[in-house]
This record gives structure tokens, sequence and C-alpha cells, in this order.
């Protein structure tokens, strides 16, 4: 190759096909073709792309590492491909470039090439002109490097530390939000243990379910933050879920003119997961696809048949649901970074940019996979594929415990703690409220205690968390605890300094917070 020897080889001929002249004798020639095979295998091995153009933008030479970036598997494929068609994603960068004074040093440039498959990369380019005795330009030398993943890092990077930022904030407004969401889940799961009319009940279990929902929601947000939590999660059917959501958001769809399909698999197995999280994710691809479908009223009116279609099917030891439209799609130079945060093509004030990114998020903490695929229509389907439960559900503990156990609650900032004195009392349990750090400490000292809920936060006067004040007593030695957080961040930044501990974020959930103080 041109770019590292001294003499230049014909254009079109690789140091294999070079044949030095007769006249030279046999010694010398045996050393120029060493030589060529040499400075071909350095370029093939530099690590950049490197190539040689005709002025009408022809590839005449190439090494094996541009072939490879171009997505061809041998050089031959790439020699004659037309840089202003094949290569540039867009073509009008190539003469732009070309049309550029001649440089007093090597100067780099960034643009866009693309694959062979036309997926988009972003190249770093120094291109040097070639002239012939006259001064006249008679080819280009091109070296490239693809900084597509560079760039991709950085991005991460410059994301990470606007989430670190905004972790702070959200910290802040999960408390704010989690005190009241703790007070009405608990008492309507409390009044929900009771007969009520059917409407009565109806209600309850819809506040309930979208109180759930909404603290999942503000857990959501939180994650963007920081690695997921592994919570505990049950034997779920996601039947149940795509069905309850077509449900609650089938008139509003239809309203708008939008066919929703459901097409269930009776045969469906469970998955390990969190209901409400997948919930979520349901409901915002549903909300995706019907606001893609909206946007194009015109199409709507002329009766194209607006549809969304929710199914779900087993596959290769997975459960995979399906979310489709036949809306305008998603353009193929905007899908790798629909999952980023706070990225969208709405307009401002319509959209966060959280929506996919919470979606991602969800689906890969629970084992599984999510992917844009291109329907046999014009359209988006969304496919998330998850594992099939190994193992069944628990089944939800209703009524008395199986053995009344003593109880010691230390949590006096928290806005729930009528709701866990009544139903753990509910549960045939003894419990005492302590008010204050020093008032749990002497009730340790004095009675002997089955369970312990106390505030992780919460500290002794001498600046020692009191939780492990209490376990140091031998009223509390052999009590489970269960330390709280006002928050789900915090849960990442508390210490868990009592063995055995179960760090926990409010609201309760009434059936969690059952196992974790009964030990079941």
């Amino acid at each position: 190759m041109r770019f590292l020897k001294p003499t230049r080889l014909p254009l079109g001929m690789t140091a294999r096909q070079f044949s030095p002249s007769s006249t030279l004798s046999p010694d010398v020639s045996e050393a120029l073709a060493r030589t060529a095979e040499r400075y071909q295998s350095l370029v093939d091995r530099v690590g950049y792309g490197i190539y040689c153009s005709t002025t009408d933008g022809r590839i005449v030479e190439a090494n094996s590492v541009l072939a490879s970036m171009l997505g061809y598997s041998t050089v031959d494929q790439v020699l004659s491909l037309d840089m202003n068609a094949d290569v540039y994603f867009d073509p009008d960068d190539r003469p732009r470039f070309v049309r550029r004074p001649l440089p007093s040093a090597p100067e780099w440039v960034e643009t866009r090439w693309k694959r062979r498959d036309g997926s988009a990369i972003t190249v770093r380019l120094c291109v040097r002109h070639i002239l012939d005795a006259s001064g006249a330009v008679v080819a280009y030398d091109g070296i490239v490097e693809d900084v597509t993943e560079r760039q991709r890092r950085d991005e991460l990077l410059r994301r990470s530390e606007r989430m670190a930022s905004l972790g702070t904030t959200l910290a802040g407004v999960a408390h704010e939000l989690n005190n009241p969401l703790a007070a009405i889940m608990g008492f309507t799961q409390l009044l929900l243990r009771k007969p009520w009319p059917t409407e009565d009940r109806a209600a309850l279990e819809t506040i309930n379910h979208e109180s759930i929902r909404s603290a999942s929601i503000v857990k959501d947000l939180l994650a963007l933050t920081r690695k997921r939590d592994v919570e505990r999660r049950v034997a779920t059917n996601l039947n149940d879920i795509v069905g309850y959501i077509a449900r609650t958001r089938r008139y509003a769809v239809e309203t708008a003119g939008i066919a929703c399909i459901v097409e269930l698999d009776p045969t469906l197995p469970a998955v390990h997961g969190d209901r409400a999280q997948l919930e979520q994710v349901i409901l915002n691809l549903l909300n995706n696809a019907e606001q893609a479908l909206a946007s194009v009223p015109d199409a709507l009116d002329a009766g194209v048949g607006a549809r969304i279609v929710l199914r779900t099917r087993q596959s290769d030891g997975c459960v995979v649901v399906e979310i489709e439209d036949n809306g305008p799609g998603i353009p193929a130079d905007v899908r790798s970074r629909i999952w980023d945060p706070f990225w969208t093509t709405k307009d401002e004030g319509e959209g966060t940019g959280l929506g996919l990114a919470v979606v991602h998020g969800i689906v890969v903490d629970h084992g599984g996979s999510i992917a844009l695929e291109d329907p046999p229509t014009p359209g988006a389907r969304f496919v998330i594929r998850l594992p099939v439960a190994t193992e069944s559900a628990p089944a939800p503990s209703a009524g008395q415990a199986s053995r009344p156990l003593d109880v010691l609650v230390v949590d006096p900032g928290a806005s729930d703690l009528v709701f866990v004195e009544r139903f753990l009392t509910a549960r045939g349990h003894a419990v005492i409220n302590a008010g204050s750090g020093e008032l749990a400490l002497r009730l340790g000292e004095q009675t002997t205690f089955d369970a312990v809920v106390c505030d992780a936060r919460l500290l002794s006067r001498d600046g020692t968390p009191i939780a492990g004040a209490l376990q140091r007593l031998s009223g509390c030695a052999k009590a489970r605890f269960v330390l709280s957080a006002p928050s789900p961040l915090e849960t990442q930044v508390l210490p868990t300094t009592i063995d055995g501990a179960t760090l926990v974020a409010r609201p309760y959930d009434v059936e969690e917070l059952r196992r974790l103080i009964e030990g079941d």
C-alpha cells in the first residue's frame, strides 16, 4: 500500500501482485517483494481503515480494516465502491470535503459513513491529495477511524454525570411523594381486608392498584440514576397484566379511532417478576403506540384501519410479549437512540424521554430483553422476551399468623405508622410503637422482641445507629430486623450494619412486610 512504502504501486495493484522489473537481479527482486509483503502486512494490521480513491470517488485500494469497518468480509468487495453512493451517509459530504483547499498539515474531520447493511457509523477521516507532475489532483489517500463506540461511551459518561445530579433532586421528590403514598396504600390495603359492596371494593382496588403503580414509577425514575436492586418478585402471569392494561385503556384507544386487538396464548407459563413494574412496561409501550397513530390523523381519517395488537406467546424457554402498531414507524437513523434517557422526538413539553429508558431498564433487570422489530406492514413492533419462572408463586397469606410475635416499631418520622400497627395487630401480633430511639433502647433492655422495624437513619445521642444498639441488647438479639428508608435511593447509600437485617424503602407493601416480619 502506498501510505507506508517509499515508492507507489500502480493504482489497483496490491503488494502480492507487485512484480519487480525483470532487469533487476533475482536477489534485489526477492528483497523488493519481501519488503512489499512486509508493508502490506503492516497496513493490514495498523488498526485504521486505509484506502485510495479516484477523483470521481471509486475505491481502488483498501485494507482489510476498512472492509471490516464497512461490513464487508473481503477487500475485493470494497474495491470499485462508489464513495458518494455506497460509503458516505450523506452523499453531499464527500464533494464538500474534496473541494476544500489543500491543508498545510494533516487535518482530521468527522463525518458519517454507512455500512453495507445501511446502518450509520461516525468516522474521523484524514484525506491526502495525490498530485501528478503538473500539480493536478489524480487521486485521494485516506485514513479512517471508526469513533462510533467511543462517542457512545463518551455520551454514556456525560449522561451518568447528568443522572448523578438529577438523582439528588429525585431523592427529595421521592421522599415527598412516598410519605402520602405510604398512607394511601397502607390504609387502602387494610380496608380491602374487610367485606365491601362490589362497587366500593372495585373503587378501593383501583385506589390501591394506582397508588402501587405511582410508587413504582417513583422507584423507576430513581433507578435511572443507579443500578436497580433485585427486588422480591413472584411468579406472574403476563396474560393477566396485558389483559388488565388493555381493558383499562381500550375505551380511550378505540375512542381515538384505533382498534385494540388482544391475542393471548392461553397456555402461557408464568414469569418471575414484579407485577407493578411489568404493568408499567406494557402501559408505556401501549401509550407510545397510541401516540404514534395519533400523530398521523390524516391517515386515520382516511380509514386505513389504525390498529394496535397486543400479543403473547412462548418461544425457546421465554415468554414473549409483542406490542405492534401500523403507524409511521421509527426511522432507522434514530433507532439506536430510542433507549437513551431524556431523548425524545416529541415537541418540548410533550414528553420527558424517560418512557423507553424506564421500560428497557425494567425488562433487563428482570433478566429479559426488548427489541424494536419491523412488522410485515409499515409500523413498529416492540418484542419483549422474559425467562419462564422456574418455581410457582408463593400463595399470599391471609388472616392470622401461624404464631403471634412481639414486634417493636421504631420509626418516629414515618406517616404510615398507624397502618403498620393496625396491619400487624390484625395478624395477631403484639406491637409496641416506640416514639423515640431512647425509648426503644429502654424497651429493648426490659422486653424480648421477635421482630424490630426501625428507621435505618435513626441515631442515638452518641451518633451510632439505633438499630445496631438494639441488636446488642438481650431483648432484641434474636429478633428479625427490618430497616426502613424513605426512598429507594437512600437504600443505596445507607449501610446495613445489622446481621441478617433487610433494608427496604417505604411505602411498604403489605405482603412484603408480612414476609419480612414473619420470616416465610
